[in-house]
């Protein structure tokens, strides 16, 4: 019977957080962890799967001698590399372009605290299959059509295209029904959705301003049928553009739990009116790989932080409620409510995820 209730609990728990609309999260250069775990490497798709994104996004480039991997920072790697021989800093500014792919390997490892993390730069087939076999999707971000090819390829469509050339991401379309994100700025919702006709099938918009995913802008481009992909928006605006529809956040730092995951402590404060300067906190056990979402129902303003670092001021007039979930490498699970006015705390759930 104990059981059985348990189970139930958790399926309720599950329920209550997929009433409230959330945008699927995508790992942003894959699920790297502080200093330990490097962004692009074949340890943030392994990652990835533990911490339970369905996607990692990467970026795709050339060598000099036109092999293609994974790297970002192609004019000068020195934040992400060190040298193989003695892991310290490169001595000066190194650009892809002018590096072949012998000597990348030979020479450089990714950047890392962790010494079983300091990998080779991965080649973009290595990191695909990576994911092929983590059951990870692949968003691409890269303007190479060669990278495209070999994504279909592997994954027959289950893979997702990510550039701001048009014209690329429309001939992709001829040979792919993979899902399609075209970045976009400085666009009205009518452009957008007219440009995002010409490319059909699954596709929508990615943008890293802001500004632009208003909650008109959104629900135009929801309503004709298309994604909204907010680029890894800082504290707070991150939780703005959930609050306005966005439908993927592709984030440093953002979670939000699979139907498949439940969390390992769930605690709830009920029914209580805050004055101003009323703080609430709880916090739980230290995780090393963990994660915190909180649900807030709410009249008022508050401040809200989670896991100590990301801060967020919420207001509403009236009563309605807002989600917040954060990854968490090495730390203690928090939550802290202060009213900044007199405000009517309907329910708050600090929900905490062990992997």
């Amino acid at each position: 019977m104990r059981k059985t209730l348990f189970l139930f609990t958790l399926s309720f728990m599950c329920q209550v957080l997929y009433a409230q609309f959330v945008p699927e999260v995508y790992a942003h250069r894959g699920c790297w962890l502080g200093s330990d775990v490097p962004e692009n490497s074949i340890k943030a798709v392994e990652m990835a799967k533990r911490y339970g994104y369905s996607t990692i996004e990467c970026d795709v480039h050339y060598t000099k001698d036109s092999v293609m991997v994974i790297m970002h920072d192609t004019w000068n790697m020195q934040r992400c590399l060190r040298l193989r021989v003695d892991n310290s800093p490169l001595p000066q500014p190194l650009a892809l372009k002018d590096i072949t792919f012998a000597d990348l390997r030979a020479n450089y490892v990714l950047a890392s605290d962790h010494p079983a993390y300091r990998e080779p730069v991965p080649t973009l087939e290595e990191l695909l299959q990576a994911c092929y076999t983590n059951g990870i999707v692949p968003l691409l971000h890269s303007d190479l059509p060669a990278a495209y090819a070999m994504a279909e390829r592997l994954f027959h469509g289950k893979w997702i295209a990510f550039s701001g050339n048009d014209q690329l991401l429309q001939q992709t379309r001829q040979y792919s029904d993979c899902m399609i994100l075209l970045h976009m700025d400085n666009v009205t919702a009518d452009e957008a959705i007219a440009r995002l006709k010409r490319i059909g099938g699954r596709c929508g918009m990615s943008t890293m301003d802001y500004k632009l995913q208003t909650a008109d802008f959104c629900h135009a481009l929801r309503e004709a049928g298309f994604e909204i992909q907010s680029s890894i928006f800082p504290t707070p605006h991150d939780l703005r553009s959930t609050r306005n529809g966005a439908t993927i956040a592709l984030s440093d730092f953002s979670y939000m739990p699979n139907k498949q995951q439940r969390p390992s402590k769930t605690v709830t404060i009920r029914r209580q009116t805050l004055d101003a300067g009323t703080t609430l906190q709880r916090e739980d056990t230290y995780r090393e790989y963990g994660a915190t979402v909180v649900k807030l129902t709410f009249q008022g303003e508050i401040e809200l932080t989670v896991n100590g670092n990301r801060t967020y001021t919420l207001q509403r007039n009236t009563m309605g409620t807002d989600i917040v979930g954060a990854r968490l490498y090495k730390g203690k699970p928090m939550m802290s409510i202060r009213a900044k006015t007199t405000t009517r705390l309907r329910k708050a759930m600090m929900m905490t995820y062990q992997f």
